[in-house]
């Protein structure tokens, strides 16, 4: 045994000796692709490293110069895997002579390491991956300091393991480290940056997840909007969760981030939504005011935007507080087929929307309280039904004996049990639908005397029923809704302590006050009204006052303390208004008279309870209506101006028209105007009277129409020749008395409707130069029922033809007898269009015409000496210009026939009728005709003398010419 130990020992001194000098190594390099070292040329070097666990070698390839030795190795990725496990460093001499040493001996020549890539891994710790060259080489582990091991994952002895993609098991921490290699090289690195994944919110706190949050407050600042958080704040912190006490009453939304190491995270936007947790119901056929309770229903900026929907009906009217929001819903008439029920409640406050499931449904009895009043019993709730259909349910026993009064609002209910409830429970049924149930008990109740106490305070008498016999010995007390407590007095009038009479000195103040009154272990709640108000009668006198008597020298401190309110006419009417004041006095009251109060109830409002009502009436009164209206040509509308209306002024209020003895009705449209309705069409003169509130007033109402409004018409080619034209206006009627066009009378006028008329204009004896006439405006006069109007209008537009129109007015004018028909197809912008671009016509035809014979003379030419051709080129030729000699005779022969008829014959141009004119006048005056200076040319070749136009005004060559 001695000898193995002996033996093994001197191996290992053997291999941790050796037999040369270390390397004198003056400078290294390592890169990827290769390792260099440099020695002094006469000390040993590296000529190998033998890596025994993985039968590899690493050997090196020497250069010498006179002074230095050079040895490099080639390095690659897979040369570089497996650099690791069991080493041994060979040396060589000079000589030659090689020694192979262990590897404890040369720390600081390991090469040093190249790493890829950031080395980032979670501040929680666990396997994280190191990337590069030469990490682990002769290591088992590497340090952080100052004295950490970090160890490998994985055996290194083996070709399991991949040293370039090393996998250390790194225990965790916080900020900047340094990992420091055996041969001193350090790499600093930090951790991968915190993220936060999501924040979930308590009721005092938030709670963050997610990771590398780091676990310790040192090294890290949580910011909220941007501002740093007191670290007395920070309730817990971990890797991956942190807590944060923080506390958001309103509805808005916060960005959360945190700083770990310097590593800043992402910015999480978190959202304080509303939350409703509570809301009441409302009758469907009455609507009413919405109350949800819940948290975060307001926010914190000004001018806030807020909807409420319940299911898709819209709340209005909103008013948020931090737990509290209200708004009307208005009702849903009964044809309409909407749900009801199970609505979800989604409130929007700045675009920030509640996510919790709230759901409201219409007429759904809800009881949330009761006191027990003067020993009834007092129910206050929602949807609570009516006095008639609500049914009241105790112990499952239907009441069927008792008198059920329900307010308005169905928000209360009231009923006087027929013996006092012990200890039970209480529900109603409201169209069949049942309430919750309460537990109630009425057994131990109050009666006060008085029940309505002075505004200034008194002393009040409450009897105590159903007192138990252990609290005989102890006074009462009262406890207000603030809180603060009045003793009761022992009335001493009577031994009998079951019920007995207590005094409370009652302090001064207004309205309703909700009281708790207790005497041992006896406790009810119950309520009373301070003493309101009576109006004793009210009028209008002098300087247009408003003055009503009454006995109010108890409420003049709470006038001048704003809590009395005067309601009237359906306003409510305070005294901070300017030139509205209020006289306020000990026993009575005014307030001025104004144009929109009407007759109604009159009363005060004390610390939001109102009086006893009183009616005040007012007449009506009417300061203005005009007595001369101009309508147009359908009718007008009349104005009332007065003072004082109401709805059913317009009940009484009419026009009566005597020419067509009808009556027109008024429509309300404030309190001081009433606007009626004449649809009466002109152009006849009319007298109205007016019933104002029931009685006719003692002057007419004249009603004129206005005269014709001309603002254009269509026009016509040549004032030669005439045509139709078509008047665009206003306040046109069908008796047309006369239209003349400069000093033209325009003949067969036409009613076409209120804003068109048409009319025929005869060819004009006007001067008018024909080449100017564009440019030159005719007055246009039209006169109806004896009212005239006119405008200058563009009438003629040239001397031009328009073909279309021609066309047009020709067929029309034969199909009606000579009647006037408008053209309603051919609009002034076509035949404009037309104007615009009828010198294509002539050019198109010439083109054609000129092509054809083009062509013809070719085939004439190149076939010049065809006899037969020849033959029928003259035949054909001569053939036409025949016919066409005889048809201009024949043309010529009637033309001279009409002329020399009218010359022995005259006649005038209004003494023949149109009707005898071949072709009709309208097709000439489309065509332009043959009359003027086209009829002198005609003449003048014949050697007949030149007539005038107004010789000829009316006649035209025959249709047959």
């Amino acid at each position: 045994m001695k000898t193995f130990i002996f033996l093994l020992v001197f191996y290992l001194f053997s291999y941790t000796l050796g037999s040369l000098n270390p390397p004198e190594v003056k400078d290294f390099k390592s890169t990827k692709q290769s390792l260099e070292y440099k020695y002094d040329i006469n000390s040993t070097y590296f000529s190998k490293w033998l890596f025994q666990d993985m039968d590899n070698e690493l050997i090196f390839d020497c250069k010498n110069d006179s002074l230095i030795r050079v040895c490099t190795s080639d390095m690659s990725i897979e040369k570089a895997k497996n650099l690791h496990g069991q080493m041994l460093f060979c040396v060589t001499d000079n000589n030659g002579e090689s020694d192979c040493q262990m590897n404890s001996l040369f720390p600081k020549f390991f090469p040093n390491p190249i790493i890829e890539g950031d080395f980032k891994p979670s501040t929680k710790g666990g396997p994280s991956y190191l990337k590069g060259y030469y990490l682990a080489i002769g290591l088992y582990y590497i340090s952080i300091v100052p004295n950490i091991r970090l160890m490998f994952v994985g055996n290194l002895n083996t070709n399991s393991i991949d040293v370039t993609n090393l996998i250390l098991d790194y225990k965790g921490g916080c900020g900047t480290r340094t990992i420091q290699w055996p041969n001193g090289f350090k790499y600093d690195f930090n951790h991968s940056s915190p993220v936060i994944d999501n924040i979930s919110i308590g009721s005092s706190s938030f709670i963050a997840s997610g990771s590398n949050f780091c676990n310790s407050s040192e090294f890290i600042q949580i910011h909220i909007d941007g501002v740093q958080i007191d670290k007395s704040n920070i309730k817990s912190i971990d890797h991956e969760q942190f807590e944060i006490n923080y506390i958001q009453q309103y509805s808005k939304s916060i960005n959360i981030n945190i700083i770990s190491g310097g590593l800043e995270s992402n910015k999480f936007k978190l959202e304080y939504k509303p939350l409703p947790l509570k809301i009441n119901s409302v009758p469907r056929s009455k609507g009413g005011l919405i109350t949800i309770i819940g948290e975060r229903l307001s926010s914190q900026v000004n001018n806030s935007i807020i909807t409420i929907k319940l299911g898709q009906n819209d709340c209005k009217n909103i008013i948020s507080s931090k737990n509290e929001i209200t708004c009307n819903l208005e009702p849903i008439p009964n044809g309409e087929n909407v749900k009801l029920d199970d609505l979800q409640v989604n409130i929007s406050i700045n675009g920030i929307n509640n996510d919790n499931k709230l759901l409201f449904s219409f007429d759904t009895p809800i009881i949330s309280d009761f006191i027990i009043p003067q020993g009834q019993v007092k129910l206050i709730g929602d949807c609570l039904g009516s006095s008639q259909l609500t049914q009241v349910y105790i112990d499952e026993l239907l009441q069927s004996n008792i008198t059920i009064n329900v307010n308005e609002k169905e928000t209360t209910l009231s009923f006087k049990p027929i013996q006092p409830i012990q200890k039970s429970k209480l529900y109603i049924i409201v169209n069949g639908t049942k309430s919750n149930t309460i537990d109630i008990d009425s057994s131990f109740f109050v009666k006060s005397n008085p029940s309505s106490p002075s505004v200034n305070g008194q002393i009040v008498n409450y009897t105590l029923f159903n007192i138990n016999q252990f609290n005989f010995n102890t006074l009462p007390i009262m406890i207000l809704q603030d809180n603060s407590s009045i003793k009761g007095i022992d009335y001493k009038n009577s031994n009998e302590y079951s019920t007995h009479i207590y005094s409370f000195e009652v302090p001064k103040g207004c309205g309703r006050k909700e009281i708790t009154i207790s005497i041992g272990n006896q406790t009810t709640r119950t309520e009373f009204y301070y003493e309101l108000p009576i109006i004793s009668s009210c009028s209008i006198v002098s300087n247009q006052m408003i003055k009503c008597l009454g006995n109010f020298t108890n409420y003049l401190n709470l006038f001048k303390n704003g809590n009395i309110k005067i309601q009237f006419s359906n306003m409510i009417i305070i005294d901070n208004i300017p030139n509205n004041p209020i006289v306020f006095k000990n026993e009575s009251f005014s307030f001025p008279l104004k144009p929109e109060y009407g007759s109604s109830e009159i009363s005060l409002i004390v610390c939001d309870e109102i009086s006893q009502s009183l009616k005040l009436d007012i007449n009506p009164s009417l300061t203005f209506s005009s007595q001369s209206l101009v309508f147009n040509s359908t009718g007008g509308k009349l104005a009332i101006i007065g003072e004082n209306f109401i709805d059913s002024t317009i009940d009484n209020t009419s026009v009566y028209c005597f020419s067509k003895k009808q009556v027109y009705n008024c429509s309300f449209i404030n309190y001081t105007s009433i606007i009626c309705d004449i649809e009466l069409e002109g152009p006849l003169d009319q007298i109205c009277k007016i019933k104002f509130n029931g009685k006719e007033e003692n002057y007419n109402i004249s009603i004129s129409y206005y005269p014709p409004l001309v603002l254009t018409s269509t026009m016509i080619s040549n004032s030669s020749v005439g045509g139709i034209i078509t008047i665009i206006g206003n306040e046109f009627y069908n008796q047309i008395d006369s239209i003349t066009v400069g000093k033209s009378k325009c003949i067969n006028t036409t009613f076409i409707n209120s804003t068109s008329i048409s009319c025929l204009l005869k060819p004009s004896t006007l001067d008018i130069n024909q080449n100017e006439q564009q440019q030159q405006m005719q007055y246009v006069y039209v006169t109806i029922n004896g009212k005239s109007g006119g405008n200058n209008l563009m009438v003629f537009i040239g001397n031009s033809i328009i073909i279309d129109q021609k066309n047009h007015s020709s067929e029309s004018y034969n199909n009606n007898n000579g009647k006037n028909i408008i053209n309603d197809d051919i609009s002034t912008d076509d035949r404009n269009i037309f104007r615009k671009k009828r010198w294509l016509l002539p050019i198109i035809i010439i083109g054609s015409v000129g092509v054809f014979t083009s062509f013809i003379m070719i085939i004439l030419y190149l076939n010049r000496k065809n006899t037969k051709l020849v033959y029928w080129k003259n035949t054909i030729f001569y053939g036409i210009r025949d016919n066409v000699d005889k048809v201009k005779n024949r043309k010529l022969n009637n033309r001279l026939d009409k002329i020399r008829k009218n010359i022995h014959n005259p006649q005038s141009p209004d003494d023949i009728p149109l009707e005898s004119i071949d072709p009709p006048l309208n097709e000439q005056v489309s065509s332009g005709g043959y009359y003027s200076t086209k009829l002198n040319k005609i003449l003048s070749p014949l050697k007949i003398e030149p007539l005038s136009d107004n010789s000829f005004s009316q006649d035209s060559p025959s249709s047959s010419s």
